[in-house]
């Protein structure tokens, strides 16, 4: 059994153990986009590996906020794919606040992952079976793509994905207008009024998306040492784009389109994404399952007891035949 990186020693053995052991397999490529810019990727290619993984990270985030996850999944004979969005660490932005997370369309970040695939993971693992890890905003992407592309991976799990983001206590419509207005009066890559300034002293473990103490203190570190690590604030425009992708991830015709094998992993203390829209999700699709544990959005981010558990339940789904 696949031993956990515990709470009690995580500072020190992500220090001495997996930071090491992944520094000894990664490489980071810089992979040039069509429309300009470039993705900032990170590969770890098992010699021996028979399948892959593909990881989306969410909103705000990072390929390297992945990493204990991509400890487990090396440890367990995966090749590991994984990469920032556009807007996020290292790869292309458009907006040159580095706290300030910006799209022009959602579809953009389907297509960067078309891109990822063709000339980075398929001429590495060729008919190798892939499978999908998305959290969050990256598994909106990833449902997204699984629509257009059925046969790109054997199996997926989608973890607190945003198949519908919560609006802040203000009803839909309302979160609308003010968007299209903001953007009508040409502010649509200005920092949304939700959104706040980087603060490092106001980042809390209480009112965090996870419920680790030592899980969350390594990465809030890693942010407060790193620049592009700090987004935290969407623009008018990302809103607006996250917001709009909920129908068509909840359109029968589009959801019909997937037939990998998905897990949904459920944060039953979720309160950035809406829990009814992820199980009409999954009750679109046959076979797909759900499975809830009591966290916080970022599920990977859990105590123990929940990590062990969700780690199992990934694992274990990516195992089945």
């Amino acid at each position: 059994m696949l031993k956990l990186i515990g709470e009690k020693q995580y500072d020190k053995l992500m220090r001495t153990v997996v930071e090491p052991g992944l520094e000894a397999l990664r490489e980071e490529i810089e992979l040039p986009l069509p429309g300009g810019g470039s993705l900032h990727a990170e590969i770890y290619n098992r010699y021996d590996a028979k399948r892959a993984v593909v990881m989306l990270h969410g909103y705000t985030e990072s390929a390297e906020k992945l990493r204990e996850m991509a400890w487990y999944f090396l440890s367990s004979g995966y090749s590991v794919f994984s990469y920032d969005h556009r807007g996020h660490g290292q790869s292309v932005r458009e907006i040159e606040d580095l706290t300030v997370t910006h799209v022009d369309r959602f579809g953009q970040y389907i297509e960067d992952l078309e891109v990822f695939m063709d000339k980075v993971v398929f001429p590495r693992m060729g008919d190798a079976p892939l499978m999908l890890y998305a959290h969050s905003m990256g598994g909106a992407v990833g449902a997204k793509a699984m629509m257009a592309h059925p046969g790109w991976f054997a199996r997926a799990v989608l973890t607190s994905p945003m198949i519908a983001a919560c609006t802040g206590g203000f009803p839909l419509p309302v979160a609308k207008g003010v968007l299209a207005l903001s953007r009508k009066l040409g502010r649509g890559r200005a920092r949304a009024i939700v959104g706040r300034d980087y603060d490092p002293e106001g980042e809390r473990l209480e009112t965090s998306c996870s419920t680790s103490l030592a899980r969350f203190s390594y990465y809030k570190e890693k942010r407060m040492r790193n620049l592009h690590l700090r987004n935290c604030s969407p623009t008018n425009d990302w809103l607006w784009e996250a917001l709009a992708v909920t129908d068509e991830l909840l359109d029968p015709a589009n959801a019909a389109k997937i037939t990998t094998p998905l897990l949904l992993c459920q944060a039953l203390r979720d309160d950035v994404v809406k829990l009814p829209e992820q199980e009409q999700f999954v009750s679109m699709i046959p076979g797909a399952r759900l499975q809830a544990f009591d966290a916080r959005h970022e599920l990977y981010l859990s105590h123990d007891e929940v990590m062990e558990a969700y780690v199992q339940a990934v694992l274990g789904f990516f195992a089945e035949e």
